[in-house]
């Protein structure tokens, strides 16, 4: 195989494609031609009697399934339900429940509890001196003299 050498210089400059007289001219009417001219516009889906029933159903069903597992509201309980349990119930349940009264008193709503002087005088009401005394050395927020 004798390997020849081409050199672009010595190719003809010559296109080899011919385009008849006036083709790009004529070329939009060409195109214009084949497209139709009316447009047949058909909707996708065609509304029957069996589909309005189907609708209906499944608006029924999809109400019934809100109403069935919508959680209702529990109103505030009152003071009523509360009065009606014992201080040792709530103190075995809260033992049960290996809460202590630290746990509590950090929580919002027994916070609030003692923003009045008189919930907290009746809690202290049936406790020592001397374990309040104790209790409040302990925590270090009192005077040293008590």
């Amino acid at each position: 195989m004798d390997k020849k050498h081409i050199r672009l210089d010595d190719l003809k400059k010559e296109t080899p494609f011919v385009v008849p007289d006036g083709y790009f001219e004529n070329l939009p009417q060409l195109i214009q031609s084949r497209i139709p001219n009316e447009v047949v516009r058909r909707p996708l889906i065609r509304w029957t009697w069996q589909r309005s029933v189907g609708l209906v159903a499944a608006m029924s069903f999809l109400l019934v399934m809100v109403w069935v597992t919508f959680p209702e509201r529990q109103g505030s309980l009152g003071q009523e339900p509360l009065s009606k349990i014992s201080d040792a119930s709530i103190i075995n349940y809260l033992e049960d429940q290996n809460i202590s009264y630290y746990d509590l008193s950090e929580h919002q709503v027994v916070q609030k509890a003692f923003d009045t002087d008189s919930t907290v005088l009746y809690y202290l009401d049936g406790l020592d001196e001397d374990f309040i005394r104790q209790q409040v050395l302990e925590s270090g927020s009192g005077s040293e003299k008590i």
